[in-house]
């Protein structure tokens, strides 16, 4: 049986290759962001300027619009902790599921961080 599309329509086999590289594409993020999303959330726990503007990264990604991430924080990290963190935006740019997901527990962890840097925050509001 013949296909009919109009001119420059994709066809079906053309959706299907599409999608199907679209899902190995997600794959090859995932196969380097969720690592570093590891190794993130490990810096994350510590207490170090570093693992401040990690949280802070990361908070960013879990909800932009409480958390405002100012892009000046990556200068304040090790190179290899700023490829991490660049492999994990790109991944959650097109992520099969919000970030924290990834982690066993992210959601303590990460309701963690928000309650932890909430205070921070409101300490250095009453000592300005």
């Amino acid at each position: 049986m013949e296909e009919h599309t109009t001119a420059g329509a994709p066809t079906p086999h053309d959706i299907h290759e599409l999608i199907a590289a679209q899902r190995q594409q997600q794959a090859d993020k995932e196969a380097g962001g969720i690592p570093a999303l590891r190794r993130l959330v490990e810096v994350a726990q510590k207490n170090s300027g570093q693992s401040r503007h990690i949280r802070r990264f990361l908070l960013g990604l879990y909800n932009a619009h409480a958390w405002p991430f100012e892009l000046n924080r990556l200068r304040n990290l090790d190179a290899s902790l700023q490829a991490d963190a660049l492999a994990v935006l790109q991944m959650d740019m097109t992520a099969r599921r919000e970030v924290h997901l990834y982690i066993e527990d992210g959601d303590g962890l990460w309701r963690e961080w928000w309650y932890r840097e909430e205070a921070f925050d409101a300490d250095n509001e009453t000592e300005g």
